[in-house]
């Protein structure tokens, strides 16, 4: 039934230290619906360990709704717990990946977490979040340099001044574009050869 419910946004269920580990389970199944409307869950004093913290970080792939996520003071809770958590905010496999990452929860409760899970959470925190994706992508996918410029080589001719334009919204991007053009000339290489390939078919015509 939770599942289905489109009309409760927060929950308590702080201090149910008898549910056992399946029960966590199960629930933390419910809240990969869709279509559930839950933003803001508490579940404060459970002694939730790394295994349901796993569980839970994967059940919420699909759920856009919840914002807040109070797990108290999860002090059972190791950096191997909290790694699931990081690939949810921003699965680093791919740019598509990255961008259908979770943008929406924010906040995971007042404890010491890992200090690249706490940079998530806090680009998380802005309230556009095609802003937050874009973010990250920049941050985390375009990191090693010239290694990824190549998404660019193999975009087509039509798309590449759209890709460009999408990272120079601002300083960083526009420094970040620079040094990664800068590192790979060959790219406008290529371009240049596409129109001047272009320019003799012109001429021939």
């Amino acid at each position: 039934a939770l599942a289905n419910n489109s009309t409760i946004e927060m929950l308590d269920l702080s201090h149910n230290d008898q549910v056992t580990a399946a029960g966590w389970q199960s629930f933390f199944t419910c809240l990969g619906s869709p279509n559930i409307a839950i933003k803001e869950l508490h579940l404060c004093g459970n002694n939730v360990t790394d295994e349901e913290t796993a569980y839970l970080a994967q059940s919420l792939a699909n759920n856009g709704a919840l914002e807040t996520l109070d797990l108290g003071d999860s002090s059972s809770v190791t950096n191997a717990g909290w790694t699931p958590f990081s690939r949810l905010f921003c699965d680093k496999s791919s740019i598509m990946n990255i961008y259908t990452s979770n943008h929406t929860l924010h906040f995971l409760g007042d404890q010491n977490l890992p200090a690249d899970l706490d940079v998530l959470l806090q680009l998380n925190q802005h309230g556009n979040k095609k802003k937050v994706a874009r973010e990250k992508i920049l941050r985390y996918h375009f990191h090693n340099g010239d290694t990824n410029i190549q998404e660019f080589l193999d975009m087509k001719l039509k798309v590449l001044p759209h890709a460009m334009s999408w990272i120079c919204r601002d300083g960083t991007g526009c420094t970040l574009l620079y040094e990664l053009l800068r590192g790979l000339p060959s790219l406008f290489a290529s371009v240049n050869k596409v129109k001047d390939s272009r320019a003799k078919r012109k001429r021939v015509s």
